[in-house]
């Protein structure tokens, strides 16, 4: 991506840790000339870390890993950024991550130097269909917007320094005694002064998007269409924004792992729930996370939200909800006899249990009323049948007497037993209005068994939460069952479940747990021993410690697990990457002559039909490989990131 000599100076700094120019003159056999070059190139990227002793005035450089990390999912960010902000903005952020940081007035000579001439001068009211940055006034109207939005951040000189060395800094100035002076008993007082400073240094970055706060208030990050094109929140102020041309910007990945994990939780709900109820969801997150600037707790400084827990409304949601998202679908409707209004609308103002189960909150305090009653008409449904009318029920939500459900019995014959169906007639759903169908959806989120929202109040029709420790434990706990059932089929997932569940488990009751022969419930489980996804504990009854004496219990560790996945995660990235290097050495020949400037868009009529028929081989198992490489970023996020 950068050439062979940034490369070779990284893998040193990766093996050799912090080095000076000196040491890495000595590590990489590289003169000072190409050196320089080479660090010139990697600190414009923002994959280094380097600090000058204002005493000795060396230089150290160590390598940032997380940036380093953070070029495998570029062109996922780019794809968030242009579907929650635009295609301006989108070509904002590649043209700052291709250059790694730059000035506001080298931005704007580089877009504006692109746009269209009329007589010799820039004509910056057109606005052309692709929706391209084109004048000064758009440019900072983009950059204004990213920036309040913590997309993009404000560059100093000590940004390129290491935040745990900052931090170790900041806390021996605090605590440093003077000569002959006994060490402070405040110690409290001393650590929530360090980390008072070093939040005041963190948010040095922020200073430009609080300026623009102040001027042109918060613009929120979700915008409306209007014929099928996006508009600024406030245009108004557009053409009278501008910018400090010596301010230096670059992309914030914090922040852009925020929207990440937006879009990743609205595809879990959509995996779910539909695709009508995670565009809802998907609002919500985005109103949600306005204020948060990172996934994860600082791990210096440890959780930093100690007020109460953000919110939205019912209303707020509906209001920067996208008008083209059609509520009418993705929910089903049933008979008010058979809705559980009170369990529907029940305020929950602390976060679910994780292991908590849905139906273990409602209440049969009415059970004894309902034996005087007169039988209904229609059966009662039982079992799973009734689960799956509850979730109807709760789903549909509002008044729909008449509009209801109905249950039908239907006997058929097949294998000498009866199929019971459940059919859902479509009422006239016109007259509801747009609001209730979208809080049904909101409804069918907080019962869902993966805790997607909480109903926390009852201020706009309703507050909403969302408990993300609870919601990606859920996410994790998905992605490990996928990988399990995959790697030891279905057996394997249910053993590895009962010891999750149950916790340590005798060898001997283990087999009448799973329903399953001991004689499979051994191979399969010294399978997994062996693959390091459980592992067994010995306890002698007495001091002989002979076999016989001796209880073995089989346990699950989930940490390790996710740990251990994780690397193997790591390793199938690489052997990824280096298949598709060895690629494109083989094909190097026909990828160079399709580089070409003549040949580039015509490879058909250029190419013969050999050579075209193994370019496009080439093309495809290059689209899978970053496709699976892709897949397998998603699930690193899941587990490390998020």
């Amino acid at each position: 991506m950068f050439g062979e000599l940034p490369a070779r100076i990284l893998v040193t700094l990766f093996s050799k840790g912090r080095c000076t120019v000196a040491q890495l003159v000595h590590h990489t056999s590289l003169g000072p000339r190409q050196l320089r070059n080479g660090l010139g190139v990697l600190t414009q990227q923002n994959l280094l870390y380097h600090h000058t002793d204002p005493d000795t005035r060396s230089t150290n450089y160590e390598v940032n890993s997380t940036a380093c990390y953070n070029l495998v999912r570029s062109g996922k960010i780019l794809e968030t950024i242009e579907s929650q902000y635009g295609v301006a903005e989108r070509d904002l952020v590649q043209t700052l991550m291709q250059l790694g940081y730059a000035r506001v007035a080298d931005l704007t000579h580089a877009f504006t130097s692109r746009a269209p001439k009329m007589n010799g001068h820039t004509n910056g009211s057109h606005e052309p269909s692709s929706g391209l940055i084109e004048s000064k006034a758009h440019l900072h109207a983009a950059l204004a917007r990213l920036v309040q939005a913590e997309i993009l951040e404000t560059v100093r000189p000590e940004s390129f320094r290491n935040p745990a060395e900052v931090y170790r800094e900041i806390d021996a100035d605090v605590t440093k005694t003077a000569p002959g002076e006994k060490a402070s008993k405040y110690k409290i007082e001393q650590h929530m002064q360090t980390v008072q400073n070093y939040k005041a240094f963190r948010d040095q970055s922020k200073a430009l998007k609080r300026q623009l706060d102040q001027t042109s208030g918060y613009t929120t990050k979700r915008r409306k269409l209007q014929n099928g094109h996006h508009h600024l929140d406030n245009p108004t102020d557009a053409d009278d924004l501008d910018l400090n041309p010596n301010t230096v910007v670059r992309v914030n990945h914090e922040k852009c792992l925020v929207e990440l994990r937006n879009q990743r939780l609205a595809d879990f709900a959509a995996d779910t729930l539909g695709e009508v109820t995670s565009l809802v969801y998907r609002t919500l997150l985005d109103l949600l996370t306005i204020k948060t600037s990172r996934c994860r707790a600082d791990p210096l400084i440890g959780e930093e939200n100690s007020g109460p827990q953000e919110s939205v409304t019912t209303m707020e949601i509906y209001e920067h909800l996208d008008d083209e998202v059609n509520v009418h679908g993705g929910i089903g409707k049933a008979d008010n006899d058979k809705i559980d209004v009170d369990s529907a609308e029940r305020i929950r103002s602390g976060p679910y249990a994780y292991d908590s189960d849905p139906d273990d909150d409602d209440d049969d305090d009415d059970d004894d009323d309902d034996e005087d009653d007169e039988p209904a008409a229609r059966p009662v449904p039982r079992g799973r049948m009734a689960r799956a009318v509850k979730a109807a029920a709760i789903a549909g939500g509002g008044d729909h007497s008449g509009d209801g459900a109905f249950i039908q019995r239907q006997h058929a014959q097949t294998n000498g037993n009866g199929q019971l169906r459940v059919k859902f007639e479509d009422g006239d759903t016109t007259k509801e209005s747009r609001l209730e169908l979208m809080r049904n959806h909101l409804l069918l989120l907080a019962e869902s068994k993966h805790r997607f929202l909480r109903h926390c109040g009852n201020h706009g029709r309703g507050q909403w939460t969302v408990d993300f420790d609870v919601l990606l434990d859920r996410l994790r706990e998905s992605e490990l069952d996928a990988y399990i059932e995959q790697s030891f089929g279905r057996h394997g997932l249910r053993l590895t479940r009962i010891l999750r569940e149950k916790g340590k488990l005798d060898e001997k009751t283990l087999p009448l747990a799973s329903l399953m022969k001991k004689s499979d419930v051994q191979g399969k489980m010294l399978t997994m021993q062996m693959a390091g996804l459980v592992d067994v504990q010995e306890v002698p009854k007495d001091n002989s410690r002979l076999a016989n004496r001796t209880m073995f219990f089989w346990y699950f560790d989930g940490a390790r697990t996710q740990a251990q996945l994780l690397d193997d995660v790591y390793k199938a990235m690489l052997r990824c990457l280096q298949t598709l290097d060895k690629e494109r050495h083989r094909e190097r020949q026909i990828l160079t002559f399709v580089e070409r400037k003549d040949v580039k868009g015509k490879e058909k009529e250029v190419m013969t039909t050999e050579h075209y028929n193994k370019y496009n081989r080439h093309l495809e198992e290059q689209q899978k490989l970053l496709g699976q490489l892709m897949r397998l970023d998603d699930m690193v996020a899941v587990f490390r990131d998020y």
